[in-house]
């Protein structure tokens, strides 16, 4: 034991990330497929988070932004409109409260 002490090393874990998209349930599209989508901003420890959430789907997502602009807003909401569309679902509403009344004509 003493000998090997110090003279093994970690091997480095990879670094590559594997992004695996499963394929849908049969069904879910059908029933589910029009989304009405509810959105807010959660804080932790001081943190802003920019919290979506589908109606019947039951599905969070969560997306750290670095503040609270329209402009930073509009982006996170297009890349989760992205994500959902991408899988086949179609976003009908986008249901918020009063913080984001200034988003609402652009």
């Amino acid at each position: 034991m003493g000998s090997l002490k110090g003279k093994t090393t970690r091997t480095e874990p990879s670094k590559e990330v594997l992004n695996t998209c499963n394929k849908l349930p049969a069904g879910i599209l059908e029933e589910h497929g029009d989304v009405n989508l509810a959105v807010d901003i959660m804080y932790i420890n001081e943190i802003p988070f920019f919290m979506t959430t589908p109606g019947a789907i039951h599905f969070g997502m969560v997306e750290l932004i670095k503040n609270e602009k329209i402009s930073t807003i509009m982006v996170v909401l297009g890349q989760v409109i992205e994500a959902y569309e991408v899988r086949g679902f179609k976003i009908q509403h986008i249901l918020s409260d009063r913080q984001f009344k200034h988003a609402r004509n652009i």
